[in-house]
């Protein structure tokens, strides 16, 4: 049977392929139903189970946790094994997992500490497809494709976030938050049948592109991705930059429903306005992802970060009246393009950069740092709005969140207009 170039050299016949549009489709789907429980989760926890302020950040503590505990070996196990039924299980596992939710508490028995041990649960699934997946889109698309594939993706991915929360708010509005989370579960399953419909099948070997590789031990798979991450200058920033970005964040996401709810008196309709707010930023950040990158350059797009971070800092103004509703809006929407700019940006530059044999575990050395640090971040936020006002808490991470971009202007990234084209040179084992 022929086939085109792309489909030669990626295995899935490039951008315009039917297998990139099934992953694109499985993505979309399932990212829409995660965005009605992102809304509807938290909800559940404070209305339905009461949840105080410090067990809202116990609960966005414990969906970020397995990043903490299971990202580095999960690196190791998507670069051993076929990405494409990996990522079929865990969107199962998910579905089954989140379904229970609502069985719960339709029979009167639901805790916060089932609450707690599903969003775990849920989250080392997460950590294992996210392994899997960005090591597969490499296989799907050319390398000159991954900015275009990377701006798709992330383009469905904030669209579906627009949707999922105004889906999320109008069932819940007219039903319950907990009906919300079936809708979560019905996506997990029609991701699966579209990632189960595509026909692109992987090499047999699993441990990269040297079939003569010998097998090693997942310990020593982590340490040359962690030695890679920790000399390469440009790996090496992004990760500590965002690692320190989302220590702060994760104290932000864990204050927000508490404030706009119960500090701002705004009423559920606010966290799904801040929410859809937050996903068009994104969605316009991923659509001018390559424009931008193009005109100002790789490097100088990372670059970027302290100008549109300093919009942040107007979002705890909002509960003031609705003129500082809007401001505050408008700033959160400022910076959620920016941060999706430079996502976009950098998860191409890593994409390409890292050699073939370690893209999952590379991704998921620099995530487990910046994703592992989140729930810190969310408890200090729970513990923040204890001591503080929640108000003065906001006001303190989003303030120190550009403080923390000071990173980008340490090493090459600041003397560059682009980061580096080619592919870096893999680590040699002694």
């Amino acid at each position: 049977m022929a086939t085109d170039t792309a489909a030669a050299t990626t295995g899935g016949g490039g951008l315009s392929g039917r297998d990139f549009r099934l992953l694109w489709t499985a993505e979309s789907i399932s990212k829409t139903g995660t965005a009605v429980t992102t809304f509807a989760l938290p909800l559940v926890a404070l209305q339905t189970l009461g949840a105080s302020t410090l067990m809202m950040g116990v609960l966005n503590a414990m969906i970020w946790l397995p990043w903490l505990l299971v990202g580095l070996q999960a690196g190791v196990w998507a670069d051993r094994h076929s990405r494409r039924p990996v990522m079929i299980g865990c969107q199962l596992a998910s579905a089954v997992l989140i379904t229970s939710v609502p069985v719960l508490a339709w029979l009167g028995v639901l805790t916060f500490w089932y609450l707690l041990v599903i969003a775990f649960a849920v989250g080392c699934a997460t950590v294992l497809f996210t392994a899997a997946y960005n090591a597969y889109v490499p296989f799907l698309v050319g390398k000159d494709e991954l900015l275009a594939a990377n701006s798709r993706l992330m383009g469905s991915e904030q669209a579906a976030n627009i949707a999922g929360p105004g889906l999320g708010g109008l069932i819940t509005q007219l039903f319950s938050a907990v009906l919300a989370l079936l809708l979560d579960a019905v996506s997990f399953l029609v991701s699966a049948a579209c990632l189960w419909s595509i026909r692109a099948r992987e090499p047999s070997d699993h441990s990269g592109d040297r079939p003569d590789r010998p097998r090693t031990t997942v310990r020593a798979d982590v340490r040359d991705a962690a030695e890679f991450v920790l000399r390469d200058p440009y790996l090496r920033i992004i990760t500590v930059n965002s690692a320190s970005t989302n220590l702060l964040m994760g104290g932000v996401q864990a204050l927000v429903v508490v404030f706009l709810i119960q500090g701002a008196g705004l009423g559920p309709w606010a966290v799904g306005a801040t929410t859809i707010t937050i996903s068009v930023g994104g969605l316009l950040g991923a659509v001018v992802a390559p424009r931008i990158t193009r005109r100002l350059g790789s490097a100088r797009t990372l670059l970027t970060a302290p100008v549109t971070d300093c919009f942040l800092l107007l979002f705890p103004l909002a509960g003031h009246g609705p003129l500082l509703v809007v401001v505050a809006l408008a700033g959160t929407l400022v910076w959620a393009t920016g941060v999706v700019v430079r996502n976009v940006t950098g998860g191409a530059f890593r994409q390409a950069y890292c050699p073939p044999e370690m893209r999952a575990r590379v991704a998921m050395t620099m995530r487990f740092t910046f994703f592992g640090v989140w729930p810190i971040g969310s408890l200090a936020g729970g513990v923040l709005g204890t001591v503080f006002d929640v108000q003065t808490a906001l006001f303190i991470l989003t303030g120190a969140n550009v403080i923390t971009d000071i990173w980008l202007f340490i090493g090459p990234i600041k003397r560059s207009r682009n980061l580096p084209a080619g592919v870096a040179t893999p680590p040699v084992r002694c």
